[in-house]
């Protein structure tokens, strides 16, 4: 009866072992800052994105000194940062988008069921799929 108990203790932990490690296969991990600035569309974003910062601060500097009411200066403000992120969402969703349908097809690929962002795991570790999802995008 001992023997019997022992035996199926034993199943039972060599079980949850291989549940365990099938669990930990199957998380990767992407460093999605890192993927932004390897896709070939970046520089070219990143250039518009800063002549549209350079314009919206001259801009702003040349409408701010015609206000002398502090409210309407924020309010100046506010409009300026809204548009600048509206225009900042047009230029990187597509690499955004580009860049999680190539973490897709790795994925896929390498028979993961979850891939989070890097940092995101507490407690384990993912695989990291960064550059195999960065080469995709070449």
């Amino acid at each position: 009866m001992k023997k019997a108990i022992a035996t199926a203790l034993m199943a039972a932990m060599m079980t949850v072992g291989t549940v365990g490690a099938s669990f930990a296969a199957g998380l990767g991990t992407i460093d999605m800052a890192a993927l932004l600035q390897k896709h070939p569309n970046y520089p070219k974003a990143m250039a518009q994105w800063r002549s549209d910062v350079e314009k919206a601060q001259k801009d702003f500097q040349d409408q701010v000194k015609k206000e002398k009411d502090p409210k309407a200066q924020q309010e100046l403000a506010q409009k300026f940062n809204v548009q600048l992120n509206k225009q900042r969402i047009e230029l990187f969703t597509p690499l955004e988008k580009d860049i999680l349908e190539k973490t897709k097809a790795v994925k896929q690929e390498k028979g993961l069921d979850y891939v989070v962002l890097n940092g995101s795991v507490v407690d384990g570790q993912g695989q990291d799929i960064t550059n195999d999802v960065a080469a995709k995008l070449k």
